[in-house]
C-alpha cells in the first residue's frame, strides 16, 4: 500500500509531523531532515508494499538499500528536485523491519474482511451467515489490537476483488478455498513476526490472533472435507 501527501509545497512541520506518526526517527535521519527545514518540500510518499531506492524509484520487493519514505524537495541553489529516503533496510538489518511486517498484517486482514463481507452478502443459509458474520468480526479485533499497539499506515477498506454478482458467478467452491487461502496467508505472516516480539503483551497480542485465525481456517478446512458447501 501506498500513500502520498503531495501539494506542491509542504510545510516542514507538517512533513515531520506525517513521518514521525509512521516511522520512528533516527538520529542520521534527524539530521538528513533538518537540513530540509528551510527548503521546499514537494512531494511526501510512504510504502508498506516495497521500496525507494536512492533514485526515487519504487521496487515492489523490500530489499537492501531501499527505504520506506520518499521525500522530494527543490534544491534551493540548482531549482532541481532531488530526493532523501528514509527507514532503509540496511545490510546489517537480516529481517525486515517490525513495522513493515505488522503493515503486512493489517493490509492481508483488511483485504480477508473485504471478501468475507462480500461473502456474507451472497449467502442465503443463516449458518454461513453466522460464520462470514464471525470472520467480519474477529477482523476487526485484530485490528483494533494492532491498532492499539503499534502506529499503522492509513490503509481504506475496498473492495478490490470481486463485486458480489462475479464472487457468486465463481462458484460455492471457490468461496471455500479463498477463504483456506486467506487463513493460510494471515498464519504464515503472524508466525513470521512473533518470534521477533519482544514485549510481552504485543506477543500475547499476537499470539491471541493466531490462536483464532488457526480456528477459522479449521472450519473452512471441515466444510471443504465434508464438501458441505455455501
Amino acid at each position: 500500500m501506498n500513500s502520498t501527501l503531495n501539494i506542491g509545497s509542504i510545510p516542514f512541520s507538517e512533513a515531520l509531523n506525517k513521518i514521525e506518526q509512521k516511522h520512528q526517527i533516527q538520529p542520521n535521519e534527524k539530521r538528513a531532515l533538518m537540513q530540509l527545514e528551510n527548503i521546499q518540500i514537494k512531494r511526501l510518499a510512504f510504502t508498506t508494499d516495497g521500496g525507494f531506492c536512492d533514485h526515487g524509484n519504487f521496487h515492489k520487493e523490500l530489499q537492501e538499500g531501499l527505504g520506506t519514505i520518499k521525500i522530494s524537495y527543490k534544491d534551493i541553489e540548482t531549482s532541481e528536485e532531488k530526493i532523501l529516503i528514509l527507514n532503509k533496510l540496511e545490510s546489517k538489518q537480516k529481517e525486515i523491519p517490525i513495522d513493515f511486517k505488522i503493515n503486512a498484517i493489517y493490509q492481508k486482514i483488511e483485504d480477508a474482511f473485504c471478501f468475507y463481507s462480500q461473502a456474507l452478502d451472497e449467502s442465503n443459509r443463516l449458518y454461513f451467515k453466522n460464520i462470514f458474520k464471525n470472520l467480519c468480526l474477529h477482523k476487526k479485533a485484530y485490528v483494533a489490537g494492532l491498532k492499539a499497539q503499534y502506529k499503522l499506515a492509513n490503509y481504506r477498506r475496498k473492495q478490490n476483488g470481486l463485486k458480489c454478482a462475479e464472487l457468486q458467478s465463481k462458484g460455492k467452491s471457490y468461496i471455500i478455498k479463498r477463504g483456506i487461502e486467506l487463513q493460510s496467508e494471515l498464519i504464515s505472516l503472524y508466525e513470521d513476526i512473533i518470534p521477533n516480539i519482544k514485549n510481552k503483551q504485543e506477543r500475547n497480542t499476537l499470539e491471541s490472533h493466531l490462536k483464532y485465525i488457526k480456528s477459522d481456517k479449521g472450519v473452512f478446512s471441515q466444510l471443504e472435507k465434508n464438501h458441505f458447501l455455501v
